[in-house]
């Protein structure tokens, strides 16, 4: 099969820098390579997918590694929600507004089988159309909100030996080795995680660029889920 990762990461730089960049996709390719050559078995679901950078590169990668999951790509496409008390201010409500054409003009442009669009409210959408078994989750939530109802919704779903990768977690400029620091434009992320899986932590920050970290979580046993009351209302 022809790999289309080169013309598509050349592409998505130029096109959506603020979503999709080099360090984002190397550490997404790795994580979700670990995930299918382990025989992981299950979807690969991506929330917040935006104008579906990341949902088409994801499908390049499995594509070049010859496997051939369904993959489920979630959003509003009404762009941010309000802004929460454990969020920040950074980005505006109504931000990274997108369509389902965006989505599929993009995987049409470079080849690439259709993902299935969700489009709504995760409130609306997880409780009914998330696959039942997920080898591999990407969450771009953003707000607090948005990724407590993610994670809350994904984590009883996800097979053994499943990753789930979490975008703007932590803020390596702050970060001190075994102590990640939320990302300050996006603090709801950790505080998310931090509501979800208490302390310890089971969540690594991964850094492939000075401004930002990613989180990974690898899925062996399934967590104990706090019961915190998630607004249905405010998730993208």
């Amino acid at each position: 099969m022809n790999d289309r990762r080169g013309a598509l990461q050349e592409y998505l730089l130029r096109t959506q820098p603020r979503t999709v960049d080099r360090g984002r996709m190397v550490v997404v390719e790795r994580e979700l390579t670990r995930a299918m050559r382990g025989g992981v078995a299950g979807a690969v679901v991506e929330f917040g997918c935006y104008q579906g950078g990341m949902t088409a590169w994801m499908r390049a990668v499995l594509d070049a590694l010859g496997v051939d999951p369904a993959v489920h790509a979630y959003d509003s496409f009404r762009g941010l929600p309000a802004v929460g008390r454990h969020d920040s201010a950074y980005l505006a409500e109504g931000e990274f507004t997108a369509s389902v054409g965006d989505v599929l003009r993009l995987h049409e442009r470079f080849g690439l089988r259709r993902p299935h669009v969700h489009a709504g409210l995760f409130a609306h959408t997880l409780p009914e159309q998330l696959p039942t078994r997920i080898a591999f989750a990407y969450v771009d939530g953003d707000r607090y909100e948005s990724t407590m109802q993610c994670l809350r919704a994904v984590l009883p779903r996800l097979a053994p030996g499943a990753i789930l990768v979490l975008d703007d977690y932590a803020d390596p400029a702050a970060s001190l080795p075994g102590r990640a620091v939320a990302q300050p434009k996006a603090p709801g992320v950790m505080k998310a995680c931090e509501d979800v899986f208490g302390t310890p932590l089971a969540v690594t920050s991964v850094c492939e660029d000075p401004t930002w970290a990613l989180g990974v979580y690898r899925h062996a046993v399934p967590p104990t889920v706090s019961a915190a009351t998630v607004g249905p209302k405010t998730a993208r």
